[in-house]
């Protein structure tokens, strides 16, 4: 009883992410590699006009800010008062407040580290939510910011649960934003293996226990999940653990299009950006096998874009990041 709580408690707190459909792509294909626990993922900007919306994209993902970067409890708390409220104006401050501490959040987390305030966590954390099926329990990005806690590892963690099998899916996410995808690939490699070493695993497990309070689960869904981090417990031993990936990278293949191409920009598009998974798909699974990664299951999101900086500067800019 306590699993089928926890499978309808993750079905409770997901939500419909299709409306990100309109401004992210899929492109279907068929590549496979040798790396038989790799599983490859295509997607882009919507195109329009042979142009890549990648300004509607950042608007767009911006406004989910506030999901990604605090405490599901929290977020849900303010929901859960809005009809209390006695007019719209309060309504709206409660939600004004929520954004501005997101934005807050995040920027003072990305300056703490050091990285600049680049989409791509952001990205994935939609991508596993809205492709993956798996809502995000901890939302790391609020425990960055407290210097007696360190927080290191992945960029998210995700679960899915399976009640056919009993079985919970526990995702960790790397995301890499580079124009240089041969160095995105190199880094997001790197960030895996070290991410998946036992201090590290270890560590985001840890921060689930100690945080599952602020999930969004009730008393016996959390009850549920916890089994299977506890390895004295029978249910530990039917939990997989997956890496998502997100790897954006310039892409030339938005740009040198002649005016008699437009009208199969799109399929032409859709063509070269495979040919491109099609070429770095091996190159990633050979990395994953050097790095002795070769078990482990890796759900890879290629996201080509016509620049990366310009995705960066566009972003820091909507959440209100001016450089020092």
């Amino acid at each position: 009883m306590e699993f089928d709580a926890l499978a309808t408690a993750l079905a409770i707190i997901k939500k419909d992410w299709s409306v990100l459909s309109s401004r992210i792509h899929t492109a279907e294909h068929d590549i496979v590699t040798n790396h038989k626990h790799l599983n490859l993922r295509l997607h882009y900007p919507a195109l329009r006009d042979a142009q890549a919306t990648v300004e509607e994209l950042v608007r767009t993902i911006a406004l989910y800010l506030t999901h990604f970067s605090l405490p599901r409890k929290q977020v849900e708390a303010v929901y859960a008062t809005q009809e209390t409220m006695k007019t719209a104006f309060e309504r709206h401050q409660a939600i004004s407040r929520l954004e501005q501490e997101a934005r807050s959040l995040f920027i003072r987390a990305r300056k703490s580290s050091q990285r600049t305030g680049e989409a791509g966590e952001l990205l994935l954390y939609l991508l596993t939510e809205w492709l993956l099926d798996a809502p995000q329990i901890i939302a790391k990005m609020s425990l960055k910011t407290n210097a007696q806690m360190p927080v290191y590892g992945s960029d998210g963690i995700h679960v899915r649960f399976d009640a056919k099998t009993n079985r919970l899916v526990l995702f960790s996410g790397e995301a890499k934003l580079h124009s240089d995808i041969t160095k995105a690939i190199a880094s997001a490699v790197t960030s895996i293996k070290t991410g998946l070493s036992r201090e590290k695993m270890q560590h985001e497990i840890e921060l689930v226990q100690r945080h599952i309070d602020f999930s969004g689960l009730n008393e016996t869904a959390r009850t549920a999940l916890l089994r299977y981090l506890d390895p004295f417990d029978e249910a530990y031993n039917n939990r997989l653990e997956v890496v998502t990936c997100l790897i954006g990278f310039d892409f030339t293949g938005y740009a040198g299009r002649s005016p008699n191409e437009l009208e199969d920009f799109d399929i032409n598009f859709k063509t070269s950006a495979t040919a491109k998974l099609r070429e770095v798909g091996p190159i990633f699974a050979e990395a994953l096998t050097d790095a002795g990664l070769t078990n482990q299951r890796v759900e890879l999101f290629l996201f080509p874009v016509p620049s990366v900086s310009v995705l960066r500067d566009l972003f820091q800019n909507q959440i209100g990041w001016t450089r020092d």
